[in-house]
């Protein structure tokens, strides 16, 4: 037998390109050698984007259909003889939220584009298509989607079923703008089709469209959607540094003001790195004198990259000479952003004070690349995410788009205070990233109105809300390191998110792609009564029993939060 074939795809950051997983460190393969292809008992291991989490299962438990009837007859097959089928996107997921060693299904294969219908402003693909795919097909037709996340590889599927988000304070997140979708269910109703103006089966379930949106993979695979989208248009990106006082003082200004707003706050620095993006065509927000595009393009920045990166490479030069290690003057110079805050990093990443110095670097290296640049909305909204990593990412409601409450300055004031001056300092990586959207009529998103009403107009229409996502890189293959930063993270550095006096001041619960096991009965029940005050969990697992009654497409993850349906059968 031949070794498993994957296109699961890997976003290769610094170098802005896509390669299979054979070919990257994803890797698919049949056991520890992918040459012995005479077992009989071949297994297939499976490495999420981050690094974090792997899965080894039977490679006769993980599939990848071809054709839609092929996907068909596999969850049929698996519904008749009560076998788990976990879908799974790009495994780009922090959380790896798509895994499970009991069984698994990859969309990767069925990625075709189906239709662009122009006078809608829709298009419509198959679940396996990603995200970078869907836009590029679309810009023959000018058009483009409302909403990005920061990395276009996720597969379609995967970007909804998470309640994947972009920033702007009058955008809600990716799910507000499925038009329909298409579930194939491990169930005796099989295939159906959800639609946002004639919802399935109206008498039993009003909420299923509402719900399945962000349905986590366990309402149905998502084998086809159909998306919203808005005319192709170029922003004009402003990158510029503010000290944290100004970013609080401006933040009700810019939220009104920008299309697009992202924070980044600079631990053990008082700097935070201001992202706005605005339409080509809006000059009420070009610098002062310039008046039209034609001036506006004459006006973008050009960088000498050598001054930009020298806070970055001079640190990494100088700390070579302190640890008596070599790297080459034109490899260093070689390094993109990611790789030199990685190199720096790795010399001591749970060192409060080395921590401090690398973010001071940071911090001049944005100092050195403000400016503007004007590009199409896809390329901007995209943005480097950094290396290997851990990450926390949190939402929670903050006023509404006319007046923000304030929670999300005080939620960043309390997070830096615990941080930088509790009685357990912790050496926080760069940058904690801060966005805004509108809220969401998807019942189980993040950015839900609430647990009784998702789908008020009025409440979504203001519902502003924020997400403040923490992060520690493991900027290098040493075990021992990597399992140090996994310990401090998960415990010190998210207990910090979860306390009372940070995120529990706010109301916040987890993005679906960051939220980690519980590792204490006392978190499980914590995240269990917030996830019952902001989402009908009754209403998701009433769902999840009647689309899945053998609870098939549930991981252990999604059972240990909602609990398995099965259990009193």
């Amino acid at each position: 037998m031949t070794a498993v074939a994957t296109s699961i795809a890997v976003f290769n950051i610094d170098e802005q390109k896509t390669t299979t997983a054979m070919e990257q460190k994803m890797v698919v393969m049949n056991g520890e050698n992918a040459e012995k292809e005479d077992e009989e008992d071949e297994t297939t291991h499976l490495l999420n984007w981050s690094g974090t989490h792997e899965v080894n299962l039977s490679s006769k438990l993980f599939h990848e259909p071809e054709t839609m009837q092929e996907l068909e007859e596999i969850v049929n097959d698996c519904y008749k003889n009560k076998i788990p089928i976990r879908p799974l996107g790009s495994a780009l997921s922090p959380n790896a939220v798509g895994f499970s060693q009991k069984g698994m299904i990859s969309m990767a294969n069925l990625d075709r584009v189906i239709k662009v219908d122009l006078e809608n402003q829709t298009v419509t693909c198959e679940a396996g298509a990603r995200v970078s795919q869907v836009i590029e097909e679309l810009r023959k037709y000018n058009l483009t989607l409302p909403n990005l996340a920061s990395i276009a590889e996720q597969q379609m599927g995967g970007f909804i079923q998470v309640g994947a988000h972009g920033t702007g304070a009058n955008i809600s997140p990716v799910d507000e703008y499925v038009e329909s979708l298409t579930l194939i269910t491990p169930s005796s109703e099989k295939k159906i089709t959800l639609t946002k103006n004639d919802p399935y089966d109206n008498k039993r379930n009003p909420r299923l469209f509402d719900l399945a949106k962000v349905g986590l993979g366990s309402l149905g695979i998502v084998s086809e959607v159909t998306m919203k989208c808005i005319p192709a248009h170029n922003l004009v990106e402003h990158t510029y540094v503010l000290t944290r006082q100004e970013a609080k003082d401006q933040i009700q200004t810019l939220l009104k003001k920008h299309k697009h707003i992202r924070y980044m706050w600079i631990p053990h620095q008082d700097a935070v790195v201001v992202v706005t993006n605005d339409p080509e065509n809006d000059p009420q927000n070009y610098p002062a004198g310039i008046e039209n595009a034609e001036n506006m393009r004459k006006h973008v920045s050009v960088y000498d990259k050598k001054k930009q990166f020298e806070p970055l490479t001079n640190l990494l030069r100088e700390l070579q000479k302190k640890h008596h290690t070599v790297v080459k003057d034109d490899e260093i110079d070689g390094m993109g952003f990611g790789e030199l805050r990685d190199a720096l990093l790795s010399f001591d990443p749970l060192s409060v004070e080395h921590a401090a110095l690398c973010n001071e670097a940071e911090a001049k290296f944005w100092k050195r690349s403000e400016g503007y640049q004007i590009q199409p909305s896809d390329k901007l909204l995209q943005f480097d995410c950094g290396g290997q990593q851990w990450v926390f990412e949190v939402c929670f409601p903050t006023g509404s788009v006319t007046k923000d409450n304030g929670n999300d300055m005080l939620f960043m004031e309390n997070l830096l205070a615990g941080i930088e001056n509790g009685t357990t300092q912790i050496p926080a990586h760069s940058p904690i990233e801060q966005r805004w959207s509108l809220a969401s009529s998807s019942c189980m998103s993040p950015a839900t109105v609430n647990a009784s009403d998702c789908n008020s107009d009025e409440k979504k229409q203001n519902g502003l809300h924020c997400w403040v996502g923490i992060i520690m890189y493991l900027p290098s293959e040493d075990e021992i390191q990597r399992r140090e930063i996994t310990h401090a993270f998960k415990t010190t550095y998210c207990d910090l998110v979860r306390s009372k006096e940070v995120g529990g001041n706010v109301g916040a619960t987890s993005h679906w792609a960051k939220l980690e096991m519980p590792q204490t009965n006392k978190h499980l029940v914590e995240v269990q009564r917030l996830l019952k005050k902001k989402h009908p969990v009754d209403d998701f697992n009433k769902a999840r029993k009647r689309l899945d009654p053998h609870n098939l497409l549930s991981n252990d993850l999604i059972n240990t939060v909602f609990g398995d349906h099965t259990a009193d059968q």
